[in-house]
């Protein structure tokens, strides 16, 4: 449709410019001028993923503001922004742009989006039970995402990391997407939890073969090794987390990453004497 109307757009341009050349100009600049508003939002996306590729949030947060202050962003773009919020630290923000999209009609996947994203709010403000709550209001309506499994699953691991429901739905969402990190992260948790350490370095393995950047898959895999007497490579795998991202949305604390050092530390000091 977009290769018709473009079509449409210089045929009608051939035609203005053979009337009259400065008519032809002038159309040109309006064309020229609505583009540069019309992919202005998309612009500033695109600038705001390269800072945020490179880590810098803060510039990533400015470029995505610029995009949704134009007043005509698309829903993924506010989505984007709103998770930018959420690893920067800055929730209520975050929660009012979808509680904004909410308000209105939108496209389901932007809906199921906006609830995840509001869901992840809740979890970063203490309410663990709510985030839950509304997480599964949209699971139980039909809506399956990636996004959706693995933030479930994570949510139930915290509130109930040893019950049967909570692994088999980690499970049911290993099912539905094996090669995702954070399904795949939360049921080694869960085969962890049961003490299946090997289970659990199987999946672990797999996660850390694609050199992840994400404090979480190194510290659950040094966890693992530990627990198997596999100190020298745990200690490798806690090294490693100094080359990996930390933002407002990673659950490792450092003092977690700090203590499992010293005791790994520790048992290969006892292994030498």
């Amino acid at each position: 449709m977009k290769f018709i109307w473009v079509i449409l757009l210089c045929a009608a341009l051939f035609f203005v410019y053979r009337y009259s050349l400065l008519l032809g100009i002038i159309l040109s600049v309006v064309l020229v001028l609505y583009g540069i508003y019309h992919y202005l939002p998309q612009i500033y996306r695109y600038k705001g993923r390269v800072y945020f590729n490179e880590g810098n949030y803060a510039a990533a947060k400015r470029m995505f503001k610029k995009a949704v202050d134009t007043g005509h962003a698309k829903g993924d773009i506010r989505m984007e922004y709103s998770y930018i919020l959420l690893r920067t630290g800055d929730i209520e923000e975050a929660e009012q742009i979808v509680n904004n999209m909410l308000c209105y009609k939108i496209k389901p996947e932007y809906r199921g989006r906006a609830i995840i994203q509001r869901c992840m709010c809740y979890y970063k403000r203490g309410n663990i039970d709510e985030a839950i709550e509304d997480g599964m209001e949209l699971f139980n309506e039909g809506y399956r995402s990636i996004m959706l499994y693995g933030m479930l699953g994570f949510f139930k691991i915290l509130k109930d990391p040893m019950s049967q429901e909570t692994f088999d739905f980690c499970m049911e969402a290993y099912d539905y997407a094996d090669d995702d990190r954070d399904i795949c992260d939360n049921l080694l948790i869960c085969y962890y939890n049961r003490g299946e350490y090997e289970k659990a370095k199987e999946i672990s393995d797999q996660i850390l073969e694609k050199s992840p950047k994400f404090v979480e898959a190194w510290y659950h895999g040094a966890q693992i090794d530990y627990k198997l007497g596999n100190y020298a490579e745990a200690l490798e795998k806690l090294e490693k987390i100094g080359e990996c991202h930390r933002s407002f949305m990673t659950t490792i604390p450092e003092k977690d990453v700090e203590a499992l050092t010293e005791e790994v530390k520790k048992k290969l000091s006892d292994t030498d004497k």
